[in-house]
């Protein structure tokens, strides 16, 4: 499974061209494999406003056929535990929804620009893998 971070969506709404073509070559190699292709509902937080360029943001996830997790109590708990064990706190909640859905079900590689955080909440989970979109 790919999952795709608000950098990730952003990307693929709005461009940068090279990001843009980096996230749709990673969602055609998942295709490809046959795996789907997702988000967790909350990093829809991170980038819709309730103005007229939302609506790039909806085409691209449907463009894409970007499933949308919800983030229910098993992802909440799961990602409460994961920030626990890093050490973090409520600034790193909607990486940690994104790296518990993954962990919760059986791995995932998580395509984003902010590798830090999402690493070393991925570095305490089993089988997510996270790609930087800028390299």
């Amino acid at each position: 499974m790919l999952l795709l971070d608000s950098e990730a969506i952003s990307s693929v709404a709005h461009g940068p061209d090279l990001r843009r073509d980096r996230v749709r070559a990673l969602v055609a190699e998942m295709r490809s494999r046959d795996l789907p292709i997702a988000t967790v509902a909350a990093v829809l937080a991170e980038v819709v406003r309730g103005r007229p360029a939302d609506a790039g943001v909806f085409a691209g996830l449907r463009r894409e056929r970007v499933e949308v997790h919800p983030v229910d109590s098993r992802v909440g708990v799961r990602a409460g535990q994961l920030l626990g064990t890093v050490g973090a706190g409520s600034e790193m909640a909607i990486d940690a929804f994104l790296v518990a859905d993954a962990d919760l079900r059986g791995g995932a590689v998580i395509a984003t620009c902010d590798t830090d955080d999402l690493r070393r909440l991925a570095s305490v989970a089993q089988r997510v893998q996270v790609v930087d979109l800028d390299r």
